[in-house]
């Protein structure tokens, strides 16, 4: 009798044992951090304080890797700051949350709808930020550049890590030079100094790590980068090619297949006199130009079209915040849609107060074949000091 009441004890016990529901800290690490890898990255913060075992796998590289492999990742910009000469650069990541909403008013933003936050940047002496261009790879960025009489440098930042690592030197010291990445390799053009434009452009291999040089091709290629004073100019890949502009009106393309550069002439608009700052967005070229007009550039009839309904008139009507009265720093493709930074100059009791700001752009092809945006958020993300310098391009990596 006993032992009977002794056994059903036993198999009550387990029968409420197998009953109890499971719990996610209860979960196998590897389906823990599938659910994690699925959260957007603005919650991490938050998550990191659940406890010890969350801190650690949302602190892990292999989060990052996660989520790659399961298509959640998210886009984040990267941009660096100098704010003052004798001052290092600083490395800054903004984090938008996924429910960010326009602010009408340009002094009344709405407080805890992004996150700015600080990176630690690559201590090298050699590692001069006006010198350097920035692009990104994957979850990672390319800071490459450096004096002439430097050691021509590349540093590595891991985005999902935030830590540095040296890359292969280039064939050539540069600084200012432009860089794009197509189809694996990363390739780098122009810069300052009394070479020919051409002999210092060279391609970069991710895979092998390894450095290589890129002929020209005719003698309009070898107008075009042929240059005895300081050369600056703009890169970017659309459809497979890459365009190198150093006037509105003179571009070159990289027909990858070739190997070589070739130069094309664009016809401009009649409001545009110099672009800015330029972007690719699913191969459609947008440019934001000193007329303060937002355009697009048309592949086939090689034309410059101005984007519809942009609600810049938003921006533009207000003194403190007027794209007019400030400086355009860059616009990029942020997940898919338009990201412009720029910077503001309100004069307070004879002192200058200068901003960053930041506004989100939706863009969308309509009848007719018209690019329309819409602004969707704008904020300011920082002030900065009279003496402060904007640094290279910005950056956004899917992380």
């Amino acid at each position: 009798m006993i032992r009977k009441e002794v056994e059903e004890m036993k198999k009550n016990k387990n029968k409420s044992h197998h009953d109890q529901p499971l719990t996610i800290s209860s979960l196998p690490e590897e389906i823990l951090e599938h659910i994690l890898a699925r959260i957007s990255k603005w919650n991490y913060p938050n998550l990191s304080l659940v406890s010890k075992r969350f801190l650690s796998l949302l602190s892990s590289p292999q989060i990052y890797t996660t989520r790659s492999n399961i298509g959640t990742t998210e886009p984040c910009l990267y941009f660096c700051l100098q704010l003052s000469k004798n001052q290092s650069f600083d490395l800054y990541t903004l984090w938008m949350t996924p429910s960010e909403t326009l602010t009408n008013d340009g002094d009344d933003d709405i407080p805890g709808d992004y996150s700015l936050v600080a990176v630690p940047c690559y201590p090298h002496p050699h590692c001069v930020p006006y010198d350097f261009t920035s692009v990104a790879v994957g979850s990672e960025i390319y800071l490459i550049g450096a004096p002439s009489k430097s050691p021509p440098a590349v540093r590595i930042l891991d985005c999902g890590s935030n830590t540095w690592r040296d890359g292969p030197n280039m064939m050539v010291a540069r600084k200012c030079a432009k860089a794009v990445f197509v189809d694996g390799k990363i390739f780098v053009m122009g810069g300052y100094g009394k070479l020919e434009f051409m002999a210092w452009t060279e391609v970069l291999d991710i895979k092998t790590q390894t450095w290589s040089s890129l002929p020209s091709h005719g003698d309009s290629a070898d107008e075009l980068s042929s240059s005895e004073e300081e050369l600056e100019i703009s890169m970017l890949e659309v459809e497979g090619k890459i365009y190198a502009m150093d006037d509105p009106n003179n571009y070159a393309y990289c027909d990858m297949k070739k190997g070589t550069l070739e130069v094309v002439v664009v016809e401009t608009h009649s409001s545009m006199m110099w672009i800015y700052a330029w972007c690719v967005i699913e191969n459609v070229v947008y440019g934001y130009t000193d007329s303060n007009i937002c355009m697009w550039y048309e592949l086939k009839s090689r034309k410059w079209r101005e984007v519809k309904g942009s609600n810049l008139e938003l921006l533009l009507g207000q003194d403190t915040c007027c794209l007019a009265h400030g400086f355009v720093l860059d616009l990029v493709n942020y997940g898919g849609k338009l990201l412009v930074l720029w910077m503001t100059v309100h004069v307070d009791n004879a002192k200058q107060i200068k901003r960053i700001r930041c506004a989100k752009m939706a863009l969308e092809k309509r009848h007719g074949g018209e690019d329309w945006g819409k602004m969707e958020w704008a904020n300011t993300l920082l002030m900065v000091p009279e003496s402060f310098e904007f640094l290279s391009s910005c950056v956004v990596v899917s992380i």
